[in-house]
């Protein structure tokens, strides 16, 4: 635990540096409770929770998405504290002490320990489940069941693809040959979990459209991210098949660690990546709790590592198995080290909002420049400081986020936008990098359109995730020093 929050406080600042999604966390946590509930009704339910959460936390001590982080940390203590606990029911307190190592120190688990999202959250929920789960397959107790599918409905409720911890769980109690009071009562409870998430799932369905178009189909880097782990995790798993001490009350068949473990490193992921080759809804961080599977498997081959070298009767080869043990782990600690230390970088993320901040500033007593968002999701830019640009001329704007229930505000139709933009002689905007997959929306194919009709490009800022440009109406291209002929537009 000492370990899990040195290692969460670490640069949890991240130089003062903030990125899209952490954004929204933080703007939405600052809206009241009506406006909260305004904007679920609309989108982004999925996050309810979540964003109640934050409003909460924001509302007690507001240090940025800073403090929206260290919840990520917290969660982090427990997940990992879950997977000890695992480990040590399943086999012994050194087997569960490495466990929950191996899960601290995976690279993606420190990632999110800083995020200012709900993924750490959904993990330590997971996580704790699966121990009542794993407990509730060898002892006969109702009450861990209970627990068991109320701690699956919070995980559910804080990120719907929780559940998909069932396909893991089924695969479990198959291996383990329990019989049908067993099945039961994991029906039971699953159903009731299920039952449960149920209004989050049909409110979230007809918003999944609207919140994840921006996904496309899982290419080959994500089926690699999911098969190398998994090849390796059959192989500690047909390794250590026969490290399975578990205690039972019942006198039931034993449960191993493996098979707790894979199933949840490999099912989860799995099904979420073969469902997106016709709806791509995979993103890695949505199944972030299936690393405990992998850590789960990862304890115990260190724990027989261990014992190896202990066992090693001759004091002169004991000492080289020592040395070249140590050697090793000093090894894999620098490594992660530069990984966690590159996981800490404010480059780390897609972007930087803090870097637009001094660009878009207006001074006091300038009118504020015409700026447009392209695609109005980079409105998002501006959502957790809105101080520090002071008034802006945002020409597609009708409503604000707040005032709109929806995370990036309302714009206007089509026509308007058109309108608005012709007006100015020159446009300051705010968008996506060339080659990035754009919104097909009537109000961003006109934004397009008109851009590459009446418009020169004649100034680019390359930001972090992005572009401040500069667009000159062509009939005042010839007055305007930026489009001089032969100048480097990004000089």
């Amino acid at each position: 635990m000492v370990l899990t929050m040195l290692l969460g406080w670490w640069k949890l600042d991240r130089g003062e540096s903030s990125w899209r999604d952490e954004t929204v966390s933080y703007a939405v946590g600052e809206r009241s409770l009506g406006q909260l509930w305004h904007l679920l009704h609309n989108i982004d339910a999925v996050h309810g929770l979540y964003y109640f959460l934050a409003h909460l936390v924001l509302s007690v001590r507001d240090e940025g998405v800073v403090s929206l982080r260290v919840v990520s940390v917290l969660g982090t203590v427990a997940a990992v504290l879950g997977v000890e606990a695992i480990g040590r029911y399943l086999a012994d307190p050194a087997t569960g002490f490495l466990s929950g190592l191996a899960f601290l120190c995976i690279p993606q688990v420190q990632f999110y320990a800083q995020e200012a999202r709900s993924y750490a959250l959904v993990a330590a929920a997971v996580v704790w489940a699966t121990w009542f789960f794993v407990r509730a397959l060898h002892e006969q107790r109702r009450s861990l069941w209970v627990a068991y599918g109320g701690l699956l409905a919070l995980a559910g409720w804080l990120h719907e693809f929780a559940l998909l911890v069932l396909l893991a769980h089924a695969v479990t109690l198959w291996r383990s040959g329990r019989g049908a009071t067993h099945r039961r009562r994991w029906l039971a409870a699953s159903t009731a979990a299920c039952a449960a998430v149920s209004p989050l799932a049909v409110i979230s369905a007809g918003q999944a459209s609207a919140q994840l178009d921006w996904l496309g189909r899982p290419g080959l880097g994500a089926w690699l991210d999911w098969a190398v782990p998994g090849v390796a995790g059959v192989a500690l798993a047909y390794a250590g098949r026969r490290h399975c001490d578990v205690r039972s009350d019942s006198g039931d068949a034993r449960v191993g660690m493996g098979s707790v473990g894979l199933p949840l490193l490999l099912a989860p992921a799995g099904f979420l990546l073969t469902i997106s080759l016709v709806h791509p809804w995979y993103v890695d961080r949505y199944v972030l709790y299936g690393w405990a599977g992998l850590a789960l498997l990862i304890g115990p081959a260190l724990g027989k590592a261990q014992e190896a070298v202990r066992g090693v009767s001759d004091p002169r080869r004991r000492r080289r198995a020592t040395q070249c043990a140590v050697a090793v782990v000093l090894c894999g600690a620098s490594v992660l080290g530069l990984v966690y230390w590159q996981d800490r970088l404010p480059s780390s993320r897609t972007d930087q909002v803090e870097s637009i901040w001094g660009l878009t500033a207006t001074a006091p007593g300038d009118a504020p420049e015409p700026i447009l968002f392209q695609p109005a999701r980079r409105r998002e830019w501006v959502l957790a400081r809105p101080a520090v640009f002071g008034p802006l001329n945002d020409i597609a704007l009708k409503q604000t986020p707040q005032a709109s229930g929806t995370l990036y505000g309302m714009e206007e139709p089509p026509d308007i936008i058109r309108q608005r933009m012709l007006q100015y002689p020159a446009l300051i905007v705010l968008q996506d990098r060339q080659g990035q997959p754009q919104d097909q929306t009537p109000a961003e194919k006109t934004k397009r359109a008109v851009l590459r009709t009446s418009f020169k490009l004649c100034w680019v800022i390359s930001i972090p995730g992005g572009e401040w440009t500069t667009y000159v109406r062509d009939d005042h291209t010839h007055t305007n020093p930026l489009c001089a002929p032969g100048r480097d537009i990004h000089s």
